[in-house]
This record gives structure tokens, sequence and C-alpha cells, in this order.
């Protein structure tokens, strides 16, 4: 019988130049697997989420809500994959964004600072990444010990349930390297291991979106850019039994992704607020009450014919 499988970490064309397909075609070939779920984590923000919603209800899979959010510290910045377990992790890291948003120019990279992450780590699941990651940072500056080290302090600030050592599989060598060394602090910090894709395409023939995106970021042409492309084409979405495959040693990590998918039960399907309800004059419903308001401000802050204008095109 093939086991069961969710991605936990993908990223769609809305991650800044980083993904090569579309929240929609993440959703269509995701339920075309035959995957029961999809987790999007866009870099910075909720961007994809939405459309991942909509197009997951008409697909019939569940979308998971997260980001891969940039954290600077005294040794740089890496990227936190961080899933909402719940509507206070969703509203937490829906704050910390805006936070970080809103201190630096418009279209410029934000980052929040790892003081502030701590603030806002309730109801938020933490993924260890790929190799721009908080553990792949850490070996590379230290090797295990720095990894271990790094490892506590996440336990430490998202609790000991919530913090799983991310594996990915691309067939390259310091990967791999970085794997071996991260399957044993889990199990010597009694952690989870996670498998996932680290998705930014829906299928193997996307990535050559990908590769122009990439040198639209960097200015570069395709002829030129070398070693700034994608070494392959794994990065797209793959069946249980593929994943199972990649995976066969360690079959934990495969089991857990169903695991943390029942986990994650906040969607956008119910925000946790509503509109509050106010009186209106008999014959106006909240919507026409409310619509007539609009166009009576629009006529006293505009210029009238511009608005007449509008007001019967509308019409």
């Amino acid at each position: 019988m093939t086991r069961q499988y969710v991605e936990l970490h993908a990223r769609s064309a809305f991650s800044f130049l980083e993904g090569g397909s579309l929240p929609e075609a993440l959703a269509i070939t995701a339920a075309g697997l035959g995957l029961p779920a999809l987790a999007l984590l866009d870099k910075n923000g909720f961007y994809g989420s939405p459309r991942l919603h909509m197009a997951a209800k008409r697909t019939g899979i569940r979308a998971h809500v997260g980001t891969e959010l940039s954290v600077t510290d005294e040794h740089g910045i890496t990227q936190y994959p961080l899933l909402c377990e719940s509507q206070q992790g969703y509203q937490n890291l829906s704050r910390l964004i805006s936070k970080t948003k809103l201190r630096v120019p418009k279209h410029s990279d934000s980052a929040a600072q790892f003081h502030e992450l701590e603030e806002h780590t309730a109801g938020v699941i933490c993924l260890t990444g790929d190799e721009h990651g908080p553990l792949a940072s850490a070996l590379q500056r230290g090797g295990a010990d720095t990894g271990r080290g790094l490892l506590k302090k996440l336990v430490g600030i998202f609790g000991p349930n919530n913090v799983y050592v991310e594996l990915q599989r691309h067939f390259q060598r310091e990967q791999e390297y970085r794997n071996r060394i991260a399957i044993d602090l889990a199990r010597e910090l009694n952690l989870p291991l996670l498998a996932t894709n680290g998705v930014s395409y829906a299928t193997a023939a996307d990535r050559e979106i990908l590769d122009v995106f990439t040198c639209i970021k960097n200015k570069r042409q395709l002829g030129t850019a070398g070693r700034l492309l994608c070494q392959n084409s794994e990065r797209h979405l793959r069946t249980a039994a593929q994943m199972a495959q990649t995976f066969a040693d360690i079959p934990e990590a495969i089991c857990n992704t169903i695991e943390l998918s029942g986990r994650l039960q906040f969607s956008l399907e119910k925000l946790g607020y509503e509109f509050p309800r106010y009186p209106v004059p008999a014959g106006e419903t909240m919507d026409s009450f409310l619509y007539g308001r609009t166009w009576e401000g629009a006529h006293r802050r505009s210029r009238t014919g511009c608005i007449a204008s509008l007001s019967a095109n509308l019409s």
C-alpha cells in the first residue's frame, strides 16, 4: 500500500522571483498527484495563500497556510519556514510580517529581528529549512555542535513539539552531508524528522520559468547565468510513492508529513472575525446603506463631474 504524503514546503510565483508556478497550478498539480493537502510558504508574506485556498476548494485538497520568513541575527539573514497551526499562529505571523514591512521602503526586502520572532511563536510550527534555513546556516558556521545549539534554541522558543527537522533530497552532495548530521541531531534531541521537496514549481518543466525569474532577479541572461541557476529540475511536486522511495531509509520522515498536516487546523475559510452589524434605515441593507454613504463621501471630497461620470459608468 502506498504511503501517504503531504508537501509542507512550497513557494509560488508570489515569492519574489523565487517560485515558478502560480498557486492555482500548484493546487491542480497536487490534486492530480493524489496529495491530500499542500502548504504554501511564500517569502515574507501570505501573498499566494488566498488563491491557493480558493483553488484547493475547487480541487478537493486542503490548503495549509505559512510563510518563509527572513530573520536576521548576529550571523546574518536566514529563511525560517513557519506554518500556522492555529488562528493564533496566523495572527502572530500577520503582526510580525506587518511590523517588518512597515519599517522598510516599499518594494524593499524586509526581515524580522530574532527577538521579534521570539515574541510571535504561539500557534506556529517551525521547520529547519533548506540550504538557506537556520539549521544549514548553523552547520556551515560550526558543524554539529553549532547545529545542536541552534535546535535547542528553537525548541526553547517554539516548544518541544513544534520544531521539525526538515530533510530534502535533490541529488546534491552537500545537501546529503547536511542531512546526515541533521538526522543524528534530531534523534539525539528526540525531534521529529520531516521530508519535504522544497517545491519551487509545480512540474519539472516549469523549472525553465524559474530560470528566467532567476536571470531577471540577478540581471543576467540565460547564457551567462551559470551556477545562479538550479543544478537540476528536482524541486517540483511529487507523488507519495516517489517521495517514499526517495526517503526509503527514513520512513518516519514521510509519515510525519501526515501527522503534521493533521495538526494544522487553521485555514482561510474563517479568519475569526466578521464585519460588525449596525442599524440601517428602513428599506436599506447594510450593503446598500454603505454603498450610499460611500458615494456621498466621494462627492464631498472630489470634483462632482468626475464622480458623476464614474457613477454613470458603474450604473
